[in-house]
C-alpha cells in the first residue's frame, strides 16, 4: 500500500482555499468592509454633486430661457402639490 504525500503546491492551494473561506465566513469584518467601501463612494459622488453644483450659476447666464422656464415649472408643481395637499383636508 503505497500512500502519497500532498506536495508544496497542492498544499498552498488548499492553504489559499482555507483562508479564503475564513475570510468570506467572517460577518462582522465583511460588513466593516462593505461599510467603509459605500462611505468612500458617498464621498466621491458628493465630490462629484459639489462641482456640478458650482456650474448651475453659470449655466443660468448662459441660458435665461431655459433657467426662467425650469423655476417656472418647478413653482408650477409646488403650487399643485400644495392645492391638492389643501382639498385632502
Amino acid at each position: 500500500m503505497t500512500t502519497t504525500r500532498p506536495t508544496p503546491q497542492s498544499t498552498e492551494g488548499i492553504t489559499d482555499t482555507v483562508h479564503e473561506l475564513r475570510r468570506q465566513l467572517n460577518v462582522p469584518r465583511r460588513i466593516k468592509e462593505s461599510a467603509t467601501g459605500a462611505g468612500h463612494r458617498a464621498v466621491q459622488a458628493a465630490g462629484g454633486a459639489r462641482e456640478k453644483a458650482k456650474q448651475v450659476p453659470e449655466l443660468g447666464h448662459r441660458h435665461p430661457r431655459a433657467t426662467a422656464a425650469v423655476r417656472g415649472a418647478i413653482a408650477l408643481g409646488v403650487g399643485a402639490a400644495a392645492l391638492i395637499a389643501g382639498r385632502r383636508k
